[in-house]
């Protein structure tokens, strides 16, 4: 059956890997390369990692623009990791949390560019390809949602994270739920309580 599938894809051939792990190895997939980095001594590194949601039908744009692009530059020789690349049901989500998609698309995308700041002056190189990536999708129209993204104020949390629909639902439930804003403080949403 795999081979069926991978005649429909264009690769070079000789390139593809293929792992069967089971469903639990598959989930802790993550932890596994923790475990390989911190053995090597390689974990206890800066990790910039960058993880977006992006609507199926612009997907094809960012890995043209990203992944041939602008990750390519360096002739391939900066430091990477595992580049995680999987579509999701936009109906599995439940509406009423928190969580921030991009277009109301019914699949959309999740990536993941999961690289560590190994030698000097990557960890400066690797947050500049970040923000350059986010750029790119903002000029090219790829409205991209980051996944635990820094702002360094309520301002760019309401405006770039959430947007004017969920922000006054994540404001309802925040002045509910956590009034004296307690939980989250380290990612500036919220620094003082609501009134």
């Amino acid at each position: 059956r795999l081979e069926v599938l991978l005649r429909e894809l264009r690769y070079a051939r000789g390139f593809a890997f293929v792992q069967d792990v089971s469903y639990a190895g598959f989930l802790d997939r993550v932890r596994d390369g923790e475990l390989k980095l911190r053995a090597a001594g390689l974990w206890d590194v800066p990790h910039p990692w960058l993880n977006l949601f992006l609507p199926r039908s612009r997907v094809l744009d960012f890995a043209a623009g990203v992944f041939h692009g602008i990750l390519r530059r360096d002739g391939g020789t900066g430091p990477m990791g595992p580049v995680l690349v999987y579509p999701m049901n936009r109906d599995r989500w439940d509406g009423n949390t928190s969580a921030v998609f991009p277009e109301e698309e019914e699949v959309f995308y999740t990536v993941g560019i999961l690289r560590s700041a190994v030698s000097e002056g990557d960890l400066g190189r690797l947050e500049e390809q970040n923000e350059e990536i986010l750029r790119f999708c903002e000029e090219a129209g790829i409205p991209c949602v980051q996944y635990l993204p820094y702002y360094a104020g309520q301002a760019g949390w309401e405006k770039k994270h959430f947007g004017p629909a969920k922000w006054a639902r994540f404001v309802e439930r925040k002045r509910k739920y956590d009034p004296k804003a307690i939980l989250s403080r380290g990612q500036r949403i919220f620094t003082s309580p609501l009134a």
